[in-house]
Protein backbone atom coordinates (compact mmCIF):
# COMPACT_ATOMS: atom_id res chain seq x y z
CA UNK A 1 0.00 0.00 0.00
CA UNK A 2 1.11 3.57 -0.58
CA UNK A 3 1.98 5.92 2.23
CA UNK A 4 2.08 9.52 1.11
CA UNK A 5 4.34 11.50 3.42
CA UNK A 6 4.80 14.92 1.86
CA UNK A 7 7.69 17.02 3.17
CA UNK A 8 7.18 20.36 4.86
CA UNK A 9 8.21 23.33 2.76
CA UNK A 10 8.98 25.98 5.34
CA UNK A 11 10.98 29.13 4.83
CA UNK A 12 12.10 29.25 8.44
CA UNK A 13 12.19 25.58 9.36
CA UNK A 14 15.12 24.16 11.27
CA UNK A 15 15.41 20.41 10.81
CA UNK A 16 15.21 18.80 14.27
CA UNK A 17 17.49 16.01 15.37
CA UNK A 18 15.40 12.98 16.36
CA UNK A 19 16.10 11.92 19.91
CA UNK A 20 14.27 9.63 22.27
CA UNK A 21 11.88 11.35 24.65
CA UNK A 22 12.60 14.82 23.22
CA UNK A 23 9.83 17.36 23.63
CA UNK A 24 7.76 17.65 26.79
CA UNK A 25 4.46 16.58 25.30
CA UNK A 26 5.60 13.06 24.38
CA UNK A 27 7.69 12.19 27.40
CA UNK A 28 4.80 10.09 28.68
CA UNK A 29 4.32 8.12 25.45
CA UNK A 30 4.80 4.42 25.99
CA UNK A 31 5.22 2.76 22.59
CA UNK A 32 3.40 -0.55 22.58
CA UNK A 33 4.53 -2.63 19.60
CA UNK A 34 1.49 -4.89 19.65
CA UNK A 35 0.18 -6.41 16.46
CA UNK A 36 -2.31 -4.28 14.55
CA UNK A 37 -4.25 -5.53 11.51
CA UNK A 38 -5.41 -2.00 10.61
CA UNK A 39 -2.26 -0.80 8.89
CA UNK A 40 -4.20 1.15 6.26
CA UNK A 41 -6.10 3.15 8.88
CA UNK A 42 -2.88 3.85 10.75
CA UNK A 43 -1.15 5.14 7.65
CA UNK A 44 -4.15 7.34 6.80
CA UNK A 45 -4.05 8.69 10.36
CA UNK A 46 -0.36 9.57 10.01
CA UNK A 47 -0.85 11.24 6.66
CA UNK A 48 -3.75 13.26 8.04
CA UNK A 49 -1.71 14.25 11.07
CA UNK A 50 1.24 15.43 9.00
CA UNK A 51 -0.97 17.24 6.49
CA UNK A 52 -2.78 19.20 9.20
CA UNK A 53 0.47 20.05 10.92
CA UNK A 54 1.74 21.33 7.57
CA UNK A 55 -1.34 23.50 7.14
CA UNK A 56 -0.51 25.28 10.40
CA UNK A 57 3.07 25.96 9.34
CA UNK A 58 2.09 28.07 6.32
CA UNK A 59 0.57 30.98 8.28
CA UNK A 60 2.88 30.35 11.25
CA UNK A 61 5.91 30.97 9.04
CA UNK A 62 4.38 34.24 7.84
CA UNK A 63 3.80 35.35 11.42
CA UNK A 64 7.35 34.84 12.69
CA UNK A 65 10.70 36.33 11.79
CA UNK A 66 11.29 38.70 8.86
CA UNK A 67 8.02 37.72 7.17
CA UNK A 68 6.04 38.82 10.23
CA UNK A 69 7.78 42.18 10.32
CA UNK A 70 6.99 42.73 6.64
CA UNK A 71 3.37 41.67 7.02
CA UNK A 72 2.75 43.75 10.15
CA UNK A 73 4.17 46.81 8.39
CA UNK A 74 1.04 46.85 6.20
CA UNK A 75 -1.70 48.60 8.20
CA UNK A 76 -5.15 47.04 7.67
CA UNK A 77 -8.42 48.88 7.20
CA UNK A 78 -8.74 51.01 10.31
CA UNK A 79 -10.53 53.88 12.01
CA UNK A 80 -8.76 56.85 13.53
CA UNK A 81 -11.25 56.88 16.42
CA UNK A 82 -13.16 53.69 17.20
CA UNK A 83 -15.33 55.58 19.72
CA UNK A 84 -16.84 57.36 16.71
CA UNK A 85 -16.70 54.81 13.87
CA UNK A 86 -15.54 51.23 14.25
CA UNK A 87 -14.70 48.83 11.42
CA UNK A 88 -17.25 46.02 11.71
CA UNK A 89 -16.65 43.87 8.65
CA UNK A 90 -14.19 43.62 5.79
CA UNK A 91 -14.69 41.15 2.97
CA UNK A 92 -11.30 39.50 2.65
CA UNK A 93 -12.20 38.11 -0.78
CA UNK A 94 -12.19 41.61 -2.27
CA UNK A 95 -9.17 43.87 -2.46
CA UNK A 96 -10.30 47.26 -1.22
CA UNK A 97 -8.95 50.41 -2.89
CA UNK A 98 -5.94 52.08 -1.29
CA UNK A 99 -5.93 55.71 -2.36
CA UNK A 100 -6.92 59.08 -0.91
CA UNK A 101 -10.39 58.53 -2.36
CA UNK A 102 -10.78 55.40 -0.19
CA UNK A 103 -10.45 57.37 3.07
CA UNK A 104 -13.93 57.96 4.50
CA UNK A 105 -14.28 61.08 6.63
CA UNK A 106 -17.04 60.76 9.24
CA UNK A 107 -18.61 63.58 11.25
CA UNK A 108 -21.13 61.88 13.53
CA UNK A 109 -23.69 64.18 15.09
CA UNK A 110 -25.91 61.50 16.64
CA UNK A 111 -26.00 57.72 16.68
CA UNK A 112 -29.20 55.73 16.30
CA UNK A 113 -30.92 54.61 19.48
CA UNK A 114 -33.85 52.42 20.40
CA UNK A 115 -36.72 53.31 22.69
CA UNK A 116 -36.57 51.76 26.15
CA UNK A 117 -39.45 51.69 28.63
CA UNK A 118 -38.32 50.68 32.10
CA UNK A 119 -41.12 49.36 34.27
CA UNK A 120 -41.76 49.88 37.99
CA UNK A 121 -40.00 47.57 40.44
CA UNK A 122 -42.52 45.39 42.26
CA UNK A 123 -42.31 42.72 44.90
CA UNK A 124 -42.10 39.54 42.87
CA UNK A 125 -43.82 37.33 45.45
CA UNK A 126 -46.62 39.78 46.33
CA UNK A 127 -50.11 39.50 44.88
CA UNK A 128 -50.30 40.94 41.38
CA UNK A 129 -50.87 44.69 41.16
CA UNK A 130 -52.53 44.03 37.80
CA UNK A 131 -56.28 43.50 38.04
CA UNK A 132 -57.71 39.98 37.93
CA UNK A 133 -59.27 38.92 34.64
CA UNK A 134 -58.59 39.80 31.02
CA UNK A 135 -56.40 42.85 30.60
CA UNK A 136 -56.21 44.19 27.05
CA UNK A 137 -53.79 46.84 25.91
CA UNK A 138 -52.66 48.54 22.71
CA UNK A 139 -49.07 48.35 21.48
CA UNK A 140 -48.46 50.83 18.66
CA UNK A 141 -45.21 50.49 16.67
CA UNK A 142 -44.38 52.89 13.85
CA UNK A 143 -48.01 53.91 13.52
CA UNK A 144 -49.40 50.34 13.46
CA UNK A 145 -51.52 49.21 16.40
CA UNK A 146 -51.63 45.73 17.94
CA UNK A 147 -54.29 44.73 20.47
CA UNK A 148 -52.81 42.34 23.04
CA UNK A 149 -54.13 40.71 26.19
CA UNK A 150 -53.02 38.97 29.36
CA UNK A 151 -55.35 37.11 31.71
CA UNK A 152 -54.44 37.45 35.37
CA UNK A 153 -55.65 34.94 37.96
CA UNK A 154 -56.38 35.75 41.59
CA UNK A 155 -53.44 33.57 42.69
CA UNK A 156 -50.92 35.26 40.40
CA UNK A 157 -47.97 37.12 41.87
CA UNK A 158 -46.38 40.20 40.34
CA UNK A 159 -43.69 38.00 38.81
CA UNK A 160 -46.32 35.79 37.17
CA UNK A 161 -48.34 38.76 35.90
CA UNK A 162 -45.28 40.46 34.40
CA UNK A 163 -44.33 37.20 32.71
CA UNK A 164 -47.77 36.96 31.08
CA UNK A 165 -47.57 40.53 29.80
CA UNK A 166 -44.08 39.91 28.45
CA UNK A 167 -45.24 36.76 26.67
CA UNK A 168 -48.08 38.66 24.99
CA UNK A 169 -45.71 41.38 23.74
CA UNK A 170 -43.00 38.99 22.53
CA UNK A 171 -45.52 36.71 20.78
CA UNK A 172 -46.80 39.62 18.67
CA UNK A 173 -43.46 39.72 16.73
CA UNK A 174 -43.60 43.48 16.24
CA UNK A 175 -39.87 44.04 16.77
CA UNK A 176 -40.55 45.14 20.35
CA UNK A 177 -39.01 42.78 22.92
CA UNK A 178 -39.07 42.42 26.70
CA UNK A 179 -36.77 41.53 29.56
CA UNK A 180 -37.62 40.55 33.14
CA UNK A 181 -35.19 42.23 35.52
CA UNK A 182 -34.86 40.70 38.99
CA UNK A 183 -33.10 42.16 42.02
CA UNK A 184 -33.63 40.01 45.07
CA UNK A 185 -37.40 39.73 45.53
CA UNK A 186 -38.16 42.73 43.33
CA UNK A 187 -38.93 42.37 39.65
CA UNK A 188 -39.70 44.76 36.82
CA UNK A 189 -40.49 44.53 33.13
CA UNK A 190 -38.30 46.42 30.64
CA UNK A 191 -39.39 46.86 27.02
CA UNK A 192 -37.09 47.52 24.04
CA UNK A 193 -37.79 48.77 20.55
CA UNK A 194 -35.54 48.68 17.50
CA UNK A 195 -33.12 51.45 16.51
CA UNK A 196 -34.51 54.45 14.66
CA UNK A 197 -37.19 57.09 15.11
CA UNK A 198 -39.58 55.16 12.87
CA UNK A 199 -39.52 52.29 15.36
CA UNK A 200 -40.83 54.33 18.30
CA UNK A 201 -43.71 52.64 20.14
CA UNK A 202 -46.37 53.34 22.75
CA UNK A 203 -48.39 51.26 25.19
CA UNK A 204 -51.89 52.04 26.53
CA UNK A 205 -54.52 50.16 28.53
CA UNK A 206 -57.75 49.30 26.75
CA UNK A 207 -59.33 47.32 29.60
CA UNK A 208 -57.80 46.60 32.98
CA UNK A 209 -54.57 48.15 34.20
CA UNK A 210 -51.75 45.89 32.89
CA UNK A 211 -49.81 48.88 31.52
CA UNK A 212 -50.38 51.52 34.19
CA UNK A 213 -49.91 49.12 37.12
CA UNK A 214 -46.55 47.93 35.83
CA UNK A 215 -45.23 51.33 34.72
CA UNK A 216 -44.19 50.17 31.26
CA UNK A 217 -45.83 53.14 29.54
CA UNK A 218 -43.01 55.50 30.54
CA UNK A 219 -40.06 55.95 28.17
CA UNK A 220 -36.58 56.09 29.71
CA UNK A 221 -34.77 56.28 26.33
CA UNK A 222 -36.14 57.83 23.15
CA UNK A 223 -35.81 56.25 19.72
CA UNK A 224 -33.55 58.24 17.40
CA UNK A 225 -32.00 58.10 13.93
CA UNK A 226 -28.28 58.23 13.22
CA UNK A 227 -27.24 61.60 11.79
CA UNK A 228 -23.81 62.01 10.25
CA UNK A 229 -21.75 63.44 7.42
CA UNK A 230 -19.56 61.18 5.31
CA UNK A 231 -17.12 62.92 3.01
CA UNK A 232 -19.22 66.08 3.35
CA UNK A 233 -22.60 64.51 2.50
CA UNK A 234 -25.33 64.38 5.15
CA UNK A 235 -26.98 61.04 5.97
CA UNK A 236 -29.90 60.14 8.24
CA UNK A 237 -30.69 56.48 8.83
CA UNK A 238 -32.38 54.27 11.42
CA UNK A 239 -29.35 52.09 12.20
CA UNK A 240 -25.68 52.59 13.04
CA UNK A 241 -24.23 50.31 10.35
CA UNK A 242 -22.81 52.04 7.27
CA UNK A 243 -22.21 49.82 4.23
CA UNK A 244 -19.37 50.89 1.91
CA UNK A 245 -17.70 49.56 -1.25
CA UNK A 246 -20.81 47.64 -2.34
CA UNK A 247 -21.06 45.92 1.04
CA UNK A 248 -17.45 44.75 1.16
CA UNK A 249 -16.74 47.12 4.03
CA UNK A 250 -19.06 47.90 6.95
CA UNK A 251 -18.55 50.50 9.65
CA UNK A 252 -20.49 50.87 12.92
CA UNK A 253 -21.14 54.36 14.24
CA UNK A 254 -20.37 54.31 17.96
CA UNK A 255 -20.59 57.92 19.15
CA UNK A 256 -20.52 61.61 18.21
CA UNK A 257 -17.29 63.10 16.88
CA UNK A 258 -14.94 62.87 13.92
CA UNK A 259 -13.13 59.81 12.54
CA UNK A 260 -11.40 58.72 9.35
CA UNK A 261 -11.73 55.14 8.10
CA UNK A 262 -8.85 54.24 5.79
CA UNK A 263 -8.84 51.02 3.78
CA UNK A 264 -5.77 48.82 3.66
CA UNK A 265 -4.66 45.24 3.05
CA UNK A 266 -6.11 42.49 5.22
CA UNK A 267 -2.90 40.46 5.25
CA UNK A 268 -2.53 40.18 9.02
CA UNK A 269 -6.17 39.43 9.73
CA UNK A 270 -6.26 36.79 7.00
CA UNK A 271 -3.06 35.13 8.24
CA UNK A 272 -4.20 35.05 11.85
CA UNK A 273 -7.61 33.69 10.85
CA UNK A 274 -5.88 31.03 8.75
CA UNK A 275 -3.67 30.08 11.69
CA UNK A 276 -6.56 29.77 14.15
CA UNK A 277 -8.67 27.79 11.68
CA UNK A 278 -5.85 25.34 10.97
CA UNK A 279 -5.12 25.05 14.71
CA UNK A 280 -8.76 24.12 15.35
CA UNK A 281 -8.67 21.54 12.56
CA UNK A 282 -5.52 20.04 14.02
CA UNK A 283 -7.08 19.87 17.50
CA UNK A 284 -10.23 18.17 16.20
CA UNK A 285 -8.18 15.62 14.28
CA UNK A 286 -6.14 14.68 17.34
CA UNK A 287 -9.25 14.34 19.49
CA UNK A 288 -11.25 12.26 17.01
CA UNK A 289 -8.70 9.90 15.41
CA UNK A 290 -8.52 6.58 17.30
CA UNK A 291 -5.25 5.50 15.65
CA UNK A 292 -3.18 8.30 17.15
CA UNK A 293 -1.72 8.02 20.63
CA UNK A 294 -4.07 9.59 23.21
CA UNK A 295 -1.16 11.59 24.64
CA UNK A 296 -1.25 14.01 21.70
CA UNK A 297 -4.70 15.56 22.14
CA UNK A 298 -4.36 16.73 25.77
CA UNK A 299 -0.84 17.97 25.07
CA UNK A 300 -2.08 20.10 22.18
CA UNK A 301 -5.13 21.28 24.14
CA UNK A 302 -2.97 22.31 27.08
CA UNK A 303 -0.69 24.38 24.89
CA UNK A 304 -3.57 25.95 22.93
CA UNK A 305 -5.60 26.77 26.07
CA UNK A 306 -2.63 28.43 27.72
CA UNK A 307 -1.92 30.55 24.65
CA UNK A 308 -5.55 31.59 24.27
CA UNK A 309 -5.68 32.76 27.87
CA UNK A 310 -2.49 34.77 27.40
CA UNK A 311 -3.75 36.30 24.15
CA UNK A 312 -7.39 36.94 25.06
CA UNK A 313 -6.82 40.70 25.10
CA UNK A 314 -6.00 40.49 21.40
CA UNK A 315 -9.24 38.72 20.49
CA UNK A 316 -8.09 35.09 20.68
CA UNK A 317 -10.62 32.66 22.13
CA UNK A 318 -10.20 29.10 23.37
CA UNK A 319 -12.58 26.14 23.33
CA UNK A 320 -12.58 22.47 24.22
CA UNK A 321 -10.17 19.94 22.69
CA UNK A 322 -7.71 22.55 21.49
CA UNK A 323 -10.26 24.58 19.51
CA UNK A 324 -9.36 28.23 19.03
CA UNK A 325 -11.07 31.24 17.51
CA UNK A 326 -10.56 34.90 16.74
CA UNK A 327 -12.77 37.89 17.55
CA UNK A 328 -11.80 39.90 14.48
CA UNK A 329 -13.20 43.19 15.81
CA UNK A 330 -11.13 42.87 18.97
CA UNK A 331 -8.09 41.93 16.92
CA UNK A 332 -8.63 44.97 14.67
CA UNK A 333 -8.73 47.11 17.78
CA UNK A 334 -5.51 45.65 19.13
CA UNK A 335 -3.77 46.24 15.79
CA UNK A 336 -4.82 49.86 15.82
CA UNK A 337 -3.94 50.55 19.45
CA UNK A 338 -0.52 48.91 19.52
CA UNK A 339 0.66 47.23 16.34
CA UNK A 340 4.11 46.33 17.71
CA UNK A 341 2.73 44.67 20.84
CA UNK A 342 0.11 42.78 18.87
CA UNK A 343 2.75 41.62 16.39
CA UNK A 344 4.92 40.31 19.23
CA UNK A 345 2.00 38.44 20.79
CA UNK A 346 0.93 36.83 17.51
CA UNK A 347 4.52 35.90 16.65
CA UNK A 348 4.79 34.24 20.04
CA UNK A 349 1.77 32.07 19.29
CA UNK A 350 3.11 31.19 15.84
CA UNK A 351 6.45 30.18 17.38
CA UNK A 352 4.68 27.92 19.87
CA UNK A 353 2.84 26.22 17.02
CA UNK A 354 6.06 25.71 15.06
CA UNK A 355 7.79 24.31 18.14
CA UNK A 356 4.96 21.87 18.71
CA UNK A 357 5.21 20.60 15.13
CA UNK A 358 8.99 20.41 15.42
CA UNK A 359 8.66 18.25 18.54
CA UNK A 360 5.99 16.15 16.84
CA UNK A 361 8.29 15.36 13.93
CA UNK A 362 11.15 14.46 16.25
CA UNK A 363 9.54 11.05 16.67
CA UNK A 364 9.22 8.01 14.53
CA UNK A 365 5.75 7.44 13.13
CA UNK A 366 5.30 4.42 15.41
CA UNK A 367 5.58 6.66 18.48
CA UNK A 368 2.54 8.60 17.29
CA UNK A 369 0.29 5.55 16.91
CA UNK A 370 -1.84 3.88 19.55
CA UNK A 371 -0.92 0.34 18.42
CA UNK A 372 1.81 0.34 15.79
CA UNK A 373 2.56 -2.89 13.86
CA UNK A 374 5.00 -5.22 15.56
CA UNK A 375 6.43 -7.16 12.62
CA UNK A 376 7.39 -6.89 8.95
CA UNK A 377 8.94 -4.08 7.00
CA UNK A 378 6.08 -1.74 7.96
CA UNK A 379 6.94 -2.08 11.65
CA UNK A 380 10.64 -1.54 10.98
CA UNK A 381 9.96 1.50 8.84
CA UNK A 382 7.43 3.15 11.15
CA UNK A 383 9.73 2.75 14.14
CA UNK A 384 12.72 4.31 12.37
CA UNK A 385 13.76 7.93 12.01
CA UNK A 386 13.08 7.63 8.28
CA UNK A 387 9.35 7.52 9.00
CA UNK A 388 9.47 11.17 10.02
CA UNK A 389 9.39 12.32 6.39
CA UNK A 390 9.89 16.01 6.95
CA UNK A 391 13.50 15.40 7.83
CA UNK A 392 13.99 14.67 4.12
CA UNK A 393 12.89 17.61 1.91
CA UNK A 394 13.23 15.48 -1.21
CA UNK A 395 10.89 12.74 -0.01
CA UNK A 396 7.49 12.60 -1.65
CA UNK A 397 6.16 9.07 -1.69
CA UNK A 398 7.17 6.10 0.42
CA UNK A 399 5.90 2.62 -0.34
CA UNK A 400 5.16 0.45 2.68
CA UNK A 401 4.70 -3.28 2.07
Amino acid sequence: MDLLLAPISSNFWTTPTPVNNAGSFTRAIQVNFSSSPEISGQLDALNGLYARAYQMLGPADQLTGPAARANFSQPPTRSSDRDVANVAYVDKTKRLPQSPASAYQFQVQQIAANQVNQGTSLSGSAAAAVGVGANTFLLTVGGTGYTLSATINSSDTNATALSKIAQAIDAANTGVTTAMVRDGDTVRLDIYGQDGASNAYSLADLSGNAISATGVNSSTQTAADAKFLMNGTTYIQSGNTVSLDDGHLQVNLTGPGAATVTTGPQVMVDLVQSLTQSMSGFGSYLAENPYLTPELSPAWSGMADQQMRLLSQYGFEGGSQGQVGLDTLKFYGALQENTAQTAEAVSGLASKVRSFVKDLTSYSAAALLTSPPSSGYGAAYLSSAASAPWFHPGAALVRVV
